[in-house]
C-alpha cells in the first residue's frame, strides 16, 4: 500500500477525543459565551496543553439552573458550585443550559437533544440540574431515552418524576431525595449488573449546592465516561447522532489514580546528542513517558513485579491508553506497572521508535528493581497496535507477549508510513522461525471502519490476516492460507477453545475468541469484538493479562517459558 493511503487511513484512526464542551474558545478564557443558536452559554476554558494534567475522556458539565441565567451571573455561580477547577483539573467543559421559554418545559428536552448535536461526539455528558432546573431533569429528561447517553445525572432539591427510561449513574441530593431518586434506583435495578450503574441519595437539606456537587464529583461523576461504539466508530460522529437506535451507551470506568492507589508519574527524559557540539541535557530534544506504579508494586521484592507498556494510537495524546484500555485498573488489582510512552513524537516530545522503546525499558528496569525483566509485554491501540505487532518480532528477545487492538500489519513493500509493511516484518519472522517464539494476542471490532476487518469477500491482504500469518510463522505454527468460512464464519480457519463472552456493556456487547495451539501451548489468542468499531474496549485488557501471564522469557537465553 502506497504510503500516502496509508496516511490517510492513520490520519483518522485515533484523533485525540476531548469532552464535547472541548471546543476552541469563543471568547475570552474564563468566562462564558453564547451557543449560537440556543439559549445556553459555554464557558471558554483554554484548551488542555499541560501534559501534566488529565486528558481525553474529561467531564461535559451541563448545568440546569433553578433559573435562568446569563454570562455573568452564570460564571459566579459555576465558579461557587466548584465546577471550573474540576473543568481544568480533568480536561472537561461546562455548558449553562437554560430554559427556551420563561420556564422548563418538555420543549427543553428537544433543545438538549439540538444541543449536544452541535457538539462533538458525547462521551462524558454530566447533567446537573438544581431546584426548578432539577425538577426539570427529574420529570422531563430522565423520561427521555436521553438518559442512555448522558455518564452522569445530578439532581438536587429538585420534585420527584415518575419514570426514568434507562440505566444512568445518578446523585439525587437534598429536600425530597429519597423519593426523587425512586425511578432511577428502579431502572438501574432492572439493568445488567454494573458497578459504575449506581444511584447514591443525600437528603440533607442543609448541605450547600458546593457541597454536595463535591460529594456527587467524589461518588458518582469521577466514576465513569460513555460512549457508543456499536456498528461504528464512536468519535467519527457529532453529538447522539445514532442513526442505528443503541439507548444504552457504554459505561466505561474513568481512572482516579488516587482511588486506585496508583502513583502516577510523568518523566521528560533527555536525549543529548554527544556529537553535538554544546549539548546538554537542558537543551536537548526529550523522550517523554508516563508509569503507573500500584501501591504493592512500589516496596516490592526484587525481580517480582511484571512490566506492561501500553502505546496510543495515531496523533493521540500520550495519555489515551492510560484512560481508555484498562489496564491502570488491572494493574491495581494484579500489582504489575504500566508505562505509557510517547513512542510517535508529539506536543514538542520526539519520536522514541523502536530502539528507543526498547532503551526506555532499560532505564525502568534500572530504576526500578522490582521489576521482573522475564515479564515485559506490551499492548498498543490503532498505530500503537502496529508498533506493539512490530516489536514481537523485532524484539522478540525484549517481550514475553505483546497484544494488538483495532491493528494490524498493512501489506506493502516497507516503505509506508512507519513502515508498516508486511514483506520485511513477515522477511523477519522467517528468519526467526523455529528459533523464537512469541505469545500473541489480537483484538478488533468487526465493525471497525478505520483498519476493516474482513469477510469472504475480502480477507486477502487484510492488515488483521496479514499479522496473524506473521506470528504463526515465527512461532513455528502452521500459516493459514486460503480462507474457508463454513469452517469459522468470522475468521475463515479452525480456532481452538472457542467461546462468546457476554459482557453486559451496552447493549449486551459479546466478544467472539478463540486460540493457536503449538503442541499444548496456546501461543496465539484472537478476539473480535461482534459489531465493535475502532477503539479500546476494556473488558478485552482483563482476557489480555489472562493470556499474557502464562508467558515469561528467560533473561539469559532468551528462550519462551509457558506455565500453565
Amino acid at each position: 500500500m502506497k504510503k500516502s493511503i496509508i496516511s490517510l487511513i492513520l490520519g483518522f484512526t485515533s484523533t485525540i477525543i476531548y469532552a464535547q464542551p472541548m471546543m476552541r474558545p469563543q471568547g475570552p478564557e474564563n468566562e462564558f459565551s453564547a451557543i449560537e443558536g440556543t439559549t445556553a452559554f459555554s464557558f471558554n476554558l483554554p484548551r488542555q496543553h499541560d501534559m501534566k494534567a488529565r486528558a481525553g475522556q474529561g467531564p461535559a458539565f451541563y448545568v440546569f439552573p433553578d433559573q435562568k441565567m446569563d454570562e455573568k451571573s452564570g460564571k459566579k455561580y459555576v465558579e461557587t458550585l466548584g465546577l471550573v477547577d474540576l473543568a481544568k483539573n480533568y480536561g472537561g467543559g461546562i455548558v449553562l443550559v437554560n430554559p427556551t421559554g420563561d420556564k422548563w418545559a418538555a420543549a427543553d428536552v428537544k433543545a438538549f437533544h439540538d444541543l449536544l448535536n452541535k457538539r462533538g461526539p458525547a462521551t462524558n455528558v454530566k447533567v446537573l440540574g438544581f431546584g426548578k432546573g432539577a425538577t426539570f431533569v427529574n420529570q422531563q429528561l430522565a423520561a427521555d431515552d436521553m438518559t442512555g447517553v448522558i455518564a452522569g445525572l445530578v439532581a438536587i432539591n429538585g420534585a420527584a418524576g415518575k419514570t426514568c427510561a434507562q440505566p444512568v449513574p445518578a446523585y439525587i441530593a437534598g429536600k425530597g431525595a429519597a423519593i426523587a431518586a425512586k425511578p432511577y434506583q428502579k431502572v438501574n435495578a432492572a439493568a445488567t449488573p454494573d458497578p459504575l450503574l449506581q444511584v447514591v441519595v443525600n437528603p440533607n437539606a442543609k448541605a450547600t449546592e458546593a457541597e454536595l456537587v463535591a460529594e456527587a464529583w467524589d461518588k458518582v461523576l469521577s466514576a465513569n465516561y460513555r460512549y457508543n461504539n456499536l456498528h461504528r466508530t464512536f468519535y467519527m460522529t457529532r453529538g447522539i447522532d445514532n442513526p442505528e437506535g443503541i439507548k444504552n451507551y457504554e459505561l466505561v470506568s474513568f481512572p482516579m489514580f488516587d482511588k486506585l492507589g496508583i502513583q502516577r508519574n510523568m518523566v521528560e527524559f533527555p536525549i543529548v546528542d554527544m556529537n553535538r557540539a554544546g549539548a546538554t541535557a537542558e537543551n536537548a530534544p526529550k523522550y517523554l513517558w508516563y508509569e503507573f506504579i500500584p501501591e504493592k508494586a512500589q516496596h516490592a521484592p526484587a525481580k517480582s513485579v511484571p512490566l506492561v507498556v501500553i502505546l496510543h494510537g495515531h496523533g493521540n495524546d500520550p495519555r489515551t491508553q492510560s484512560e481508555t484500555s484498562g489496564f491502570v485498573e488491572l494493574a491495581a488489582e494484579e500489582n504489575f506497572m504500566v508505562v505509557e510512552m510517547e513512542w510517535q513524537g508529539s506536543n514538542g516530545y520526539i519520536a522514541m521508535g523502536l530502539d528507543g522503546i526498547e532503551g526506555v525499558i532499560n532505564v525502568l528496569l534500572k530504576k526500578y528493581p522490582q521489576l521482573d525483566a522475564s515479564r515485559i509485554y506490551c499492548e498498543g491501540l490503532s498505530a500503537g497496535a502496529m508498533t506493539s505487532n512490530m516489536l514481537g518480532v523485532r524484539k522478540s528477545h525484549l517481550f514475553a507477549a505483546v497484544a494488538g487492538h483495532s491493528g494490524g500489519i498493512f501489506s506493502g513493500d516497507g516503505t509506508g508510513y512507519y513502515g508498516y509493511g508486511e514483506e520485511p516484518i513477515m522477511d523477519e519472522a522467517k528468519q526467526k522461525r523455529g528459533f523464537v517464539e512469541v505469545g500473541y494476542c489480537n483484538v478488533f471490532g468487526t465493525d471497525d471502519d478505520t483498519i476493516r476487518f474482513f469477510d469472504e469477500t475480502n480477507w486477502k491482504g487484510n492488515p488483521y490476516l496479514n499479522v496473524w500469518r506473521v506470528y504463526q510463522t515465527i512461532n513455528g505454527m502452521d500459516v493459514v492460507g486460503d480462507l474457508d468460512f463454513s469452517k469459522n464464519k468470522t475468521y475463515g480457519f479452525t480456532l481452538q477453545d472457542r467461546q462468546q463472552i457476554h459482557t453486559g456493556k451496552s447493549e449486551d456487547i459479546t466478544i467472539e475468541y478463540g486460540q493457536l495451539y503449538k503442541g499444548e501451548k496456546p501461543l496465539i489468542r484472537l478476539m473480535a469484538i461482534n459489531d465493535y468499531g475502532h477503539w479500546n474496549f476494556k473488558p478485552a485488557a482483563r482476557l489480555i493479562w489472562d493470556f499474557w501471564r502464562h508467558f515469561s522469557r528467560d533473561t539469559e537465553t532468551k528462550k519462551l517459558i509457558y506455565t500453565k
